[in-house]
């Protein structure tokens, strides 16, 4: 009798530990927010400042600011991983074309597509 509600006790606990873990990795990657339009242009004149500066890379095209990466894929089918510095996957997945952000915040990434890689520096500017 004591054995199995010791059991159950045992199992709720690690039940409750795992949907604790679950939640606290969902917060630490980013999602990707679909942009409506066309092209690589600012939302906004707060997406973007007077120097920004539009990087034409192979297929694509991105610009970063503190808050994050904007990306402009034209044709679908874009395998894209962002990495930490460390090494972590912040997130990965199938992007098809159109306009993308990333809310990453301040600081150094690694963005892959279609297995090539960038340094990428979100800052102020």
């Amino acid at each position: 009798m004591y054995r199995i509600y010791y059991m159950s006790i045992l199992l709720g606990v690690l039940l409750l530990f795992s949907v604790e873990l679950s939640a606290q990795q969902g917060l630490s990657r980013p999602s990707v927010v679909k942009i409506e339009g066309e092209g690589l242009l600012p939302v906004s004149k707060k997406d973007t400042t007077a120097n920004q500066q539009i990087i034409q890379a192979d297929g694509f095209s991105y610009y970063t600011t503190a808050a994050g990466i904007y990306i402009y894929f034209p044709k679908p089918n874009n395998y894209v991983r962002l990495f930490a510095l460390t090494g972590q996957v912040l997130w990965s997945g199938e992007l098809v074309s159109g306009r993308f952000f990333i809310p990453t915040g301040e600081g150094i990434y690694f963005l892959r597509v279609n297995n090539k890689s960038y340094k990428i520096s979100c800052k102020k500017t």
